[in-house]
């Protein structure tokens, strides 16, 4: 849409949600920042092999699961001492939720305290996220304006086909306690309650195709399933180069990957 679209449908809509949103990133201006971006996502969906690979990209700083309720995810623990207390002091979940804002404003800036990029390259910084990690800390509201609602945050959205290959791979990992490389038994068998996995399927579609599509999503986001990912050459040949100048990166990296931990 064009900028006159845009205000024409806030003035005809004033109330819905994706006229305000547009109204609103007109008034966005540019950050002199890296690109930042999210990777959204559902538990046992490929995001670990996903972040294993943004991860190995010399210009893509990549944070995990910052706002899981347990703990804050990282592959860069050192950038995590907060910015507006003294140097000894880290970020904690209880002030990340009391604080999300000030918090993420400290994660888009790639760096450390003392100033120095996090990697010297650096030209994105991203983490991934799932829709509990907000939605526990009664934080919806900041992920729907302040990632889905700013256009300048990029949207790496990643599903995968198969739901009840998610369905059966979270209950292995909940039986076990096994959520990273680990084999599963052989004899594990895992009973399929179907009114729950139902729920499951209709929570699955919900975030995908309603929860996580932004009001600008043909141009602020990009779409991946797991089964691209572990057909490697696809990938490296087809789904990378694109996904790296999504992002703002040297589409000429070489794809490195962390050992696939969903099955």
């Amino acid at each position: 849409m064009t900028g006159v679209a845009d205000i024409y449908l806030m003035l005809r809509r004033p109330q819905a949600k994706e006229s305000r949103l547009r109204f609103s990133a007109m008034l966005q201006q540019k950050h002199q920042g890296m690109q930042r971006f999210v990777v959204l996502s559902w538990k046992r969906s490929g995001s670990n092999l996903l972040c294993g690979i943004l991860t190995h990209h010399p210009e893509i700083i990549m944070h995990n699961e910052l706002f899981n309720p347990i703990d804050i995810f990282t592959y860069h623990p050192d950038s995590l001492m907060r910015l507006d207390c003294d140097q000894n002091t880290r970020w904690t979940c209880l002030a990340r939720d009391l604080w999300p804002k000030l918090f993420l404003d400290q994660i888009w800036s790639g760096k450390y305290t003392d100033g120095s990029k996090i990697k010297a390259k650096g030209k994105a910084v991203g983490f991934k996220s799932f829709p509990d990690h907000w939605k526990d800390a009664n934080n919806e509201i900041v992920h729907d304006e302040v990632i889905l609602g700013d256009r300048r945050v990029k949207k790496i959205i990643l599903s995968r086909e198969c739901e009840l290959s998610v369905w059966v791979s979270m209950k292995r990992a909940e039986i076990t306690g096994f959520y990273m490389t680990k084999k599963y038994p052989r004899n594990l068998k895992i009973e399929i309650d179907i009114p729950a996995f139902q729920t499951f399927i209709n929570n699955y579609h919900f975030t995908f195709q309603r929860k996580y599509k932004s009001a600008f999503h043909t141009n602020d986001s990009f779409r991946i399933t797991y089964e691209q990912l572990i057909d490697e050459e696809n990938f490296e040949k087809n789904i990378a180069p694109l996904l790296w100048k999504f992002i703002g990166v040297n589409d000429m990296n070489t794809i490195k990957r962390l050992k696939e931990v969903s099955k």
